[in-house]
């Protein structure tokens, strides 16, 4: 769940029923809260539907529990700057750029998998690629990686560069989790990782931090080899570390 998204949330809704009459509503706000069974006023509810939207410059139906609603403005949200706002910088990257290409090939890939692969830069520069983003249509599928079925181990080299990066612990493992479920035995599972560093242009980009124990632990947990961990060249630099499955 996008943390910050679900502060601003919760923090409007308590400001809505700050009133000592509302106290008990107020305190008992959580993420199953359902936001339309709560007692509204026309101006109560303007007042706080408002606020929401003017932070985040996005529009909202605000039915369901607080966590759902959540999760929509998310996707909304990194909609709008993945598809407006964020640009490749593919060139920048020493391991992660165009060298990646090179070092792929040499292995005579069957079968790659780009996770979040943006606009597709490696499509035509990669042997036997497939990109998946849910955001951006230049990919071959517009789909998240986690509903993104096919057979266990259909790939044997995986990409995701700086694709699993967003949110909170759980939500980074499951897309982690379901990479390795797709992973040859054998198989290498590459990652650029943000080590925590926040976008200005995408203030509501929950960023994951990234860090070499959660690597190793990472390793240990999935029954990988950690075969290459290393700073990219970029300021502030990101993470390059390269998994096989074993």
């Amino acid at each position: 769940m996008n943390t910050k998204i679900f502060a601003l949330i919760t923090k409007n809704l308590q400001q809505a029923f700050n009133l000592a009459r509302y106290r008990g509503i107020g305190d008992g706000i959580g993420p199953d809260t359902r936001v339309e069974q709560l007692p509204w006023t026309p101006a109560r509810y303007r007042k706080f539907k408002d606020a929401v939207e003017d932070e985040l410059q996005l529009s909202g139906d605000f039915v369901g529990t607080v966590r759902a609603i959540t999760a929509d403005f998310d996707r909304r949200y990194l909609n709008r700057f993945f598809g407006e706002i964020w640009k490749p910088r593919t060139e920048d990257y020493n391991y992660t750029g165009w060298a990646l290409a090179d070092e792929i090939n040499k292995q005579d890939p069957r079968s790659v998998l780009d996770v979040g692969c943006g606009y597709n830069p490696f499509k035509g520069r990669i042997r036997n690629i497939v990109g998946i983003d849910p955001y951006n249509n230049c990919a071959d599928y517009m789909v998240d990686i986690l509903d993104y079925k096919v057979p266990a181990g259909t790939h044997d080299h995986i990409i995701a560069l700086g694709s699993i990066n967003f949110n909170d612990r759980d939500e980074i493992e499951a897309r982690f989790a379901h990479c390795v479920d797709l992973l040859a035995p054998g198989g290498r599972f590459y990652l650029r990782a943000n080590p925590g560093i926040q976008w200005k242009n995408g203030p509501w980009v929950e960023i994951f931090a990234w860090s070499f124990e959660l690597v190793k632990e990472l390793e240990r947990k999935y029954n990988l080899r950690l075969d290459t961990y290393k700073q990219e060249n970029t300021n502030p630099g990101r993470l390059y570390f390269v998994y096989t499955r074993l």
